[in-house]
């Protein structure tokens, strides 16, 4: 899964994620990897802003592509990839000369994937679905995949039957939005073991906070992902205690 940081100089006058999808195809071209696998992270500054005597010199606009190479096809990483055959196809999407366009592959930092500017599309979206009402109603997905990385949405005690776990028990909505949580992730192909970020949103953290752990604890203990639980003054329906987000990065 080839990931690049792109900063354009004076950037062209094309709308971000359509930009960054030709960015992605012709860097996907250039590396050997399959089309779609290709994740581009676009950063425009004005040149006036350059830092560089107020600006760039007259006439130059750059290019700076940083390759991250965490997860790229073997077959991309047996061989190597040219950087000049990347240069040339960042300046040809962008319009620059190619002299223009200055490429970094080193291999990131660990945790420097996640750094920096926004994730524009590039590969394919998996959605999964648990078929409540809110989610035609708002336009969301219960979870989303796109890559390695896992979103699910907040979830809260509902069953399976439409009713929803007791009123008055906080630790038991915990345990059931969880349970609710788990099955979004396998969904997608994800277990609790890869989750690396929760959230809790409680209505009364000082009465539930010890139970609504407790039932963290059980499911995520093993995994230990960084959390936060965070006092809302309401929550969708009057009997909810809990509310529970998770981020999870496959593989």
């Amino acid at each position: 899964m080839p990931i690049a940081d792109v900063t354009l100089i004076g950037a062209p006058d094309v709308p971000d994620d359509a930009l960054a999808q030709r960015l992605a195809d012709a860097l996907s071209s250039a590396l050997g990897a399959p089309r779609g696998t290709t994740w581009v992270r676009l950063h425009r500054v004005a040149a006036s802003d350059y830092a560089e005597d107020g600006g760039a010199p007259e006439g130059v606009r750059p290019v700076f592509v940083d390759l991250l190479r965490r997860g790229w096809p073997a077959a991309v990483e047996a061989r190597g990839a040219s950087l000049r055959a990347v240069a040339e196809a960042v300046a040809r999407v962008c319009g620059r000369p190619v002299a223009q366009v200055h490429v970094l592959a080193e291999a990131p930092a660990a945790g420097r994937v996640a750094f920096g500017g926004e994730l524009a599309a590039g590969m394919a979206r998996e959605r999964a679905s648990s078929g409540a009402k809110w989610e035609a109603i708002v336009g969301y997905s219960r979870a989303v995949r796109v890559g390695e990385l896992v979103f699910v949405t907040g979830t809260t005690g509902f069953t399976a039957d439409g009713g929803h776990a007791d009123a008055d028990d906080a630790y038991a909505q915990a345990r059931q939005a969880i349970e609710n949580v788990g099955r979004a992730l396998a969904q997608l192909g994800v277990g609790f073991e890869q989750v690396v970020r929760t959230r809790m949103f409680v209505t009364d953290i000082a009465r539930d906070w010890e139970a609504i752990g407790r039932a963290h604890a059980e499911a995520f203990g093993g995994a230990r992902p960084a959390t936060s639980m965070i006092e809302a003054r309401a929550l969708i329906e009057p009997w909810m205690r809990v509310e529970i987000e998770v981020d999870a990065v496959a593989g």
